[in-house]
């Protein structure tokens, strides 16, 4: 029985045509048995301003945008913007 002491993540950066943004897809497994691990808490299907996950819970997908391109999290709890509102 593996314990799952060390583990292997990939990450893809995938942009969205059609939107001009970014996606970040995560993956990640136990490097000593290979078992992939599921992402709890996550809405199945993508989300384009925040996280969602594969069906499967394998790969979580988490919207990303390159730095001063968008208010960061900080300045939207500072300035109350909400995530819609860019």
């Amino acid at each position: 029985m593996c314990k799952h002491e060390s583990f292997a993540a990939k990450v893809g950066v995938a942009r969205m045509e059609d939107t001009g943004q970014f996606m970040a897809e995560i993956t990640v497994h136990c490097a000593q048995c290979d078992l992939p691990f599921q992402f709890m808490g996550l809405e199945p299907g993508i989300d384009t301003q925040g996280a969602r996950v594969s069906v499967d819970g394998l790969e979580a997908r988490i919207a990303i945008s390159p730095r001063g391109a968008k208010p960061s999290p900080l300045q939207r709890m500072a300035f109350n913007v909400s995530k819609f509102d860019v």
